[in-house]
Order: structure tokens, then C-alpha cells, then sequence
């Protein structure tokens, strides 16, 4: 999975290069958010826009990212979640828990 970090204003953004998030590219987005984190970055998004479909454990490893950063006091968003991402996630009640920007 393409995965590249972006500086958007006062925002580190990991950009996620591929149409579906499956969960087999866990730990590349696992270690980019680390990275972020270990430099100090206060304020994270991922950026779904290229993203039409996740799976369960493609949630999960937002569900990871979300706690890794609400555990260290770093402010955590999801943009470009386009209307089918954001109806799985409304499904799960997760459009609750995390900031989320279409």
C-alpha cells in the first residue's frame, strides 16, 4: 500500500494511496503513525479520500490510530471519508468517536 505523509498547515496527514484498506497494510500505517508520534506531531489526520471500501480490520487499525493518539494527548482526525466509508462507519457507531471531515 502507497502510504506518504503530508504537512497541511499546523497538521501531519498520512495519506492513504489505495481504494480499499483491508487490514494487510496495518503495520506500514502502524509504523508511519509512530513515526509522526516519536517527532512530536501534535495534530494527525488520515486522509480517506482515495479510500471506497474498508473491511472490519481496516477499522480496527483506525480504532488503533484513534487510541494511540487520544493515549498521548494528540489531536486525531479522519478526512476526505467519502459517503460509503462513512456509512460503515455510522454502522458501527464510530462517526461517534472519531473526528470526522468528508
Amino acid at each position: 500500500m502507497e502510504v506518504h505523509i503530508e504537512k497541511r498547515q499546523d497538521k501531519s496527514v498520512i495519506v492513504l494511496d489505495k481504494n480499499k484498506i483491508l487490514g494487510t497494510e496495518a503495520a506500514e500505517i502502524q509504523n508511519t503513525l509512530m513515526d509522526l508520534i516519536q517527532h512530536g506531531n501534535k495534530n494527525i489526520s488520515v486522509d480517506l479520500s482515495k479510500v471506497d471500501y474498508i473491511t472490519s480490520w481496516g477499522i480496527g487499525i483506525l480504532i488503533h490510530a484513534h487510541t494511540s493518539c487520544l493515549n498521548r494527548n494528540i489531536d486525531f482526525q479522519l478526512t476526505g471519508v467519502n459517503a460509503d466509508v462513512l456509512k460503515i462507519l455510522k454502522k458501527v457507531k464510530l462517526d461517534t468517536i472519531f473526528s470526522i471531515q468528508s
